[in-house]
């Protein structure tokens, strides 16, 4: 009975040392106090960073592995400038800091040629920035395939629920990214200077049960939006890629709408 309780505490231990794999690298840049080589657990090694001109203290990265005797290697002086500082807790630390906007790479190097990449965008201010994927019309309801016809060619030509081509949301100091701040609207005609307006958070109905939308206000314009098709938006950067944001037009429709029917006009975003 002890033999096949040993075995059995051996296979756990496995499962357990498999969960969480070791990952060992040559040399590595990383944040706070000192690396965590786990796979599977919130590691903070670190391979890229977005850098911001409205925050010109930039960050301080901590550098593990190879023999100690760095030099560094910096893409473009002019976008940002990298510099060893102080070591703390045994490990030697990486200043870098933002000049101009642009994107580069900085490589750490030690005396036998292994090597660590940092790959660096620095942007204006902190922001997210979405684009125009697709848009169309959305008809909720009992209706038929020729009332839907018209309904979506009777919005093909109406200005007023069309949207820009890219949105950037530069959130309000302390707020999140989807709570309220600047918001700019690129049109599709890339000539033409971006409309600066607010963005906020608000509630919006959905199938009779509130939930958080986010409303935009530039120029004359003003839009509602529930964003979906399931996106939390206290969470300070969405995990998808994509979002949709759908746009109740029903009262808007230049023809006759069935009783029942909802309106939507929905468009596709990407987040980049």
């Amino acid at each position: 009975m002890r033999h096949i309780y040993s075995i059995l505490i051996l296979i756990s231990l496995l499962f357990v040392g498999t969960a969480c794999e070791d990952d060992y690298r040559d040399m590595v840049f990383f944040t706070g106090e000192a690396p965590i080589y786990q796979i599977g657990t919130c590691d903070n090694l670190i391979g890229s960073v977005n850098l911001y001109l409205d925050k010109p203290e930039g960050i301080i990265l901590g550098i593990d592995g190879g023999d100690g005797n760095y030099s560094i290697t910096n893409g473009d002086n002019s976008i940002v400038s990298a510099a060893f500082v102080k070591s703390e807790n045994g490990y030697q630390r990486l200043l870098v800091t933002p000049k101009s906007m642009g994107e580069i790479m900085i490589t750490v190097r030690d005396s036998d040629g292994h090597s660590a990449s940092l790959a660096v965008k620095v942007m204006d201010c902190m922001k997210l920035v979405l684009s125009k994927e697709q848009e169309g019309v959305v008809v909720l309801g009992d209706v038929t395939d020729e009332q839907k016809n018209d309904i979506v060619k009777a919005f093909s030509d109406l200005p007023a629920v069309k949207m820009g081509g890219l949105y950037e949301l530069i959130p309000d100091e302390g707020k999140s990214f989807f709570e309220e701040g600047v918001l700019r609207v690129y049109l599709n005609d890339s000539a033409v200077p971006p409309l600066v307006g607010r963005y906020e958070r608000v509630p919006v109905l959905v199938e009779g049960i509130e939930k958080s939308g986010i409303q935009f206000a530039y120029g004359d314009e003003k839009h509602i939006y529930r964003v979906g098709p399931s996106v939390e938006l206290t969470k300070s950067m969405p995990q998808d890629p994509y979002l949709y944001f759908w746009e109740e037009v029903t009262e808007l429709c230049p023809v006759e709408v069935p009783e029942g029917c909802s309106i939507f006009f929905v468009t596709l975003l990407k987040l980049s």
